[in-house]
């Protein structure tokens, strides 16, 4: 399903109109990420840079950060449509963004952050597996929802910048050997913590290059 399709189905998830799952109005304002942007993590930023705040907060092991629209107005409506309300359609619609405004990476596989058992069970959706496996689609790639596995679920809700990289130490496991360079796929980017937990856990399996997507992040800088 394409972006135009998506874009006249349903009701709207951000505003609730009847008659489009992004409505017209809605439709005009995404956040849409545009230049410039950070070369590595894709923070945008008021003039072109070498390395920002947020690059040296993720860390060494994570390769480059893209995303498609902030969080922030409609973006984060989204989000809460899809993560809260189980909107299953902006799954297909985050796919759709992402393929429009991320450039395709250069990868061998793409695995999903894996999503708490209990939350996933309660919503009845796993977002970052569901845009893994669309994007998957797209870019021709294989996915492997099974080689991270998530080891606690301790929510990231709520916390700070530095309560949530303490939280996240140690929540995923690789299982497996990993080759090759690896995509690795989330709905969302707040601080990165979660995505370098992830980032770290493939590169100790073998994992010449991780590179992340996401649909949406927390814009930090502007």
């Amino acid at each position: 399903m394409d972006l135009v399709r998506l874009l006249a189905d349903q009701r709207c998830a951000s505003c609730g109109v009847r008659g489009a799952i992004v409505c017209r109005l809605c439709r005009g304002s995404l956040p849409w990420l545009a230049g410039p942007l950070c070369p590595r993590c894709g923070e945008p930023e008021r003039e072109a840079v070498i390395r920002c705040p947020v690059c040296r907060r993720l860390g060494t092991a994570v390769g480059t950060v893209r995303s498609a629209i902030a969080l922030s107005d409609v973006g984060n409506k989204l989000m809460r449509s899809w993560k809260d309300g189980a909107r299953a359609p902006v799954a297909e619609l985050a796919a759709a963004c992402v393929v429009a405004a991320v450039p395709r990476p250069t990868g061998d596989l793409i695995v999903p952050i894996p999503g708490a058992r209990s939350r996933v069970a309660w919503r009845g959706i796993d977002g970052p597996c569901d845009l893994a496996r669309m994007l998957a689609c797209r870019w021709h790639l294989p996915v492997r929802t099974d080689l991270l596995e998530r080891v606690h679920e301790r929510p990231q809700r709520g916390l700070t910048a530095a309560q949530r990289q303490h939280n996240a130490a140690g929540a995923f496991a690789a299982r497996g050997v990993v080759e090759g360079r690896v995509v690795l796929v989330d709905d969302v980017m707040t601080t990165g913590a979660t995505l370098r937990a992830g980032v770290r856990q493939l590169r100790q399996a073998g994992a010449g290059r991780v590179d992340v997507v996401t649909f949406a992040r927390v814009v930090t800088r502007l």
